[in-house]
């Protein structure tokens, strides 16, 4: 995986059967029966703190090891590029092995004459940036995006700073990256912020969650191959490379005929749900979603300016001065901070 595509968060955790490791929490819930008897103990994780404002959550109740967080992140001073996948799990074994606790391995372990599973991954966020060419295409770019519909996903937005989909299997989510940077205290003299700000960067992150990961069969680590992780990040991201054909004269011509009198009305501004059922309204939508029309949305409350930043929106790489900057390995130890 190249660094225009890499990992932005990743939660991992296995089990070491037999084993005796160092506690590492920062407390537990414990919930009790109505008889005052302990039924359901958590741990809580424990929270370290790297420089430039930089954490992570690392838990171990003596044999099960989890760590969560953007582990590429840690003791970096941004994240607008970080690593791929393996560097990802490397570094966040690093942190873990810190503390005396075991790496995070891949395949089946043997110990004591036990054999575990090795690592597993139940959430895993992909990541790239795109530029628009300057602020206003960017914010145009969030408008646009924020009058398109996912297949199954809710929809949520923030002006024209930031757009997401969601569901219980994944998050797809786009923002104006400089916008992101200021709020989290850079500065607006930083070299990066004005980059990203003149060039029109937006970040659009995909977040897999434990079912996606399961049903993709990614849930192992041995499994989480980045070939793998590049073609999901561009299948669920094709909304950015659907172009929106409802200005084009002959649309309705080009349609299947059953589907012409929908598109039509919806062109015409009309709201198709006021005269069809929920199933024929879905039926149609997703096959006039695949001639470049969305009728589950309102008709053309924006258009985006440039149709060719639609299409041809593509992931930039580092520019040549940047620098990752990564001083994790020139700290002393982790500082374990309270969640309180």
């Amino acid at each position: 995986m190249s660094h225009e595509i890499f990992v932005d968060w990743i939660t991992i955790n296995q089990l070491h059967a037999g084993k005796s490791l160092p506690v590492l929490v920062s407390g537990a819930t414990v919930v009790y029966d109505q008889f005052g008897i302990p039924r359901h103990e958590r741990a809580r994780p424990a929270r370290f703190i790297g420089s430039h404002e930089t954490s992570i959550q690392i838990t171990c109740n003596g044999v099960f090891v989890s760590l969560s967080g953007n582990a590429g992140r840690f003791s970096r001073p941004d994240n607008l590029f970080s690593y791929g996948v393996r560097e990802t799990v490397q570094k966040a074994s690093h942190l873990v092995m810190d503390q005396g606790l075991p790496e995070f391995t891949p395949g089946f372990t043997a110990s004591n004459g036990q054999y575990t599973r090795g690592a597993k991954v139940s959430r895993l966020d992909i990541t790239a940036n795109y530029s628009c060419g300057s602020e206003s295409q960017a914010r145009a770019f969030i408008r646009w995006l924020s009058n398109r519909s996912v297949s199954r996903m809710k929809k949520g937005s923030a002006g024209d700073e930031s757009v997401w989909f969601s569901n219980s299997r994944h998050m797809i989510k786009a923002y104006i990256k400089h916008m992101e940077m200021e709020k989290h205290g850079m500065s607006k003299e930083d070299q990066l912020y004005q980059w990203c700000k003149d060039q029109g960067i937006v970040r659009v992150e995909v977040e897999l969650k434990r079912r996606m990961l399961q049903t993709e069969g990614l849930d192992h680590l041995e499994n989480v191959l980045e070939e793998k992780l590049v073609e999901i990040y561009h299948r669920e991201t094709e909304i950015l490379k659907r172009v929106d054909r409802s200005d084009e004269p002959d649309i309705i011509d080009s349609l299947p005929a059953r589907y012409r009198m929908t598109a039509a009305a919806w062109l015409a501004g009309e709201d198709v749900r006021s005269f069809m059922s929920n199933g024929t309204l879905y039926r149609h939508a997703k096959v006039l979603r695949e001639y470049g029309l969305d009728i589950l949305e309102p008709r053309n409350i924006v258009k985006f300016p440039t149709k060719v930043n639609v299409i041809e929106l593509k992931p930039v790489s580092p520019p040549d001065w940047y620098q990752f900057n990564d001083t994790y390995n020139d700290q002393p130890a982790l500082r374990l901070v309270s969640n309180e």
